[in-house]
């Protein structure tokens, strides 16, 4: 197998370990936020719309601002590992088909510091997710209870879980689709930063070495601008020319948000052809030493 093929192989295989990071986000905040559903509703069943009191409404809306407390919680931290593994692996991404090459990617480490940042933004992003989605419950379950409605249909107001990563129906579709979206998009956006990074670091050593835009075809409606880009090179300091924007890797924060949140592309390493074949100057040096080279 020539190193051209061997490079290709191992970049294929991490950007199908990578695109699993979005999934994995998901299921887990889903997880989360059907619990907190779960128990929403287990408090809600304890009232009667047709003897209701405000006293009991402000215990409920006590215990639906805890149980988005505890679900902001254990979603950012589940999130905010899934990113330490997204900026270890956007390393990898770039590290690992270099040394399947024969090239050394052994380099100084990247700064964790772009990963703190990120991880901060991800927990206040969350945060604020949660409070606005306990004022949206208290406040439609409140205007139910003064409109007389049948616990029925405030419990259909809430909304069900749906089979698998769906999602939910009622007040928290919108709820979990808005936290899966920023778990993926963070994630991923900590892979990217973690890749440029690295191929910075790498470029200096190898001058041939260039960065390649990826289309995956995960996201329910994909940008077109993103479907052109893909297999997009640019220099590794370069940026990407993305529906009309200079992006330096996918989910760039420079860029707009119509053309950064949700994306699922990916930034890997790339060679031009013929760059990773040994030079007449190393192939002269082998067979000086009586080995002999076949480039493919």
């Amino acid at each position: 197998m020539s190193l051209q093929q061997q490079f290709a192989d191992k970049v294929d295989a991490l950007i199908a370990q990578s695109a699993k990071l979005g999934p994995d986000a998901t299921k887990k905040v889903l997880e989360l936020l059907n619990e907190a559903r779960v128990k929403i509703l287990g408090e809600l069943t304890q009232l009667n719309p047709q003897s209701f009191s405000a006293a009991q409404l402000n215990v409920l809306k006590k215990s639906i601002e805890r149980a988005m407390t505890q679900f902001s919680t254990q979603a950012g931290s589940a999130v905010i590992g899934l990113e330490a593994k997204a900026f270890e692996l956007g390393q990898k991404t770039i590290t690992s088909p270099l040394d399947s090459a024969g090239l050394s990617s052994s380099f100084g480490q990247v700064s964790t510091s772009a990963l703190s940042v990120a991880q901060g933004y991800t927990a206040d992003l969350i945060t604020g997710l949660s409070n606005n989605a306990s004022a949206s419950v208290n406040a439609a379950i409140q205007r139910a209870f003064l409109g007389g409605q049948s616990l029925t249909d405030i419990i259909g107001q809430i909304g069900k879980a749906l089979p698998g990563d769906k999602g939910f129906t009622g007040l928290f579709s919108p709820i979990g689709k808005r936290a899966a979206g920023i778990a993926t998009n963070e994630i991923l956006r900590v892979h990217s930063i973690a890749a440029q990074a690295k191929l910075e670091d790498a470029a200096d050593r190898h001058p041939d070495l260039m960065k390649q835009w990826k289309h995956l075809a995960i996201a329910m409606k994909p940008r077109i601008g993103h479907v052109v880009a893909d297999g997009q090179t640019q220099k590794v300091e370069d940026p990407f020319q993305i529906e009309g924007e200079d992006l330096m890797y996918p989910r760039d924060p420079n860029g707009s948000p119509e053309n950064t949140i949700n994306c699922h592309c990916m930034l890997v390493p790339y060679f031009l052809e013929g760059a990773l074949k040994p030079s007449a100057e190393q192939k002269g040096l082998l067979e000086s030493l009586g080995i002999s080279v076949t480039a493919a």
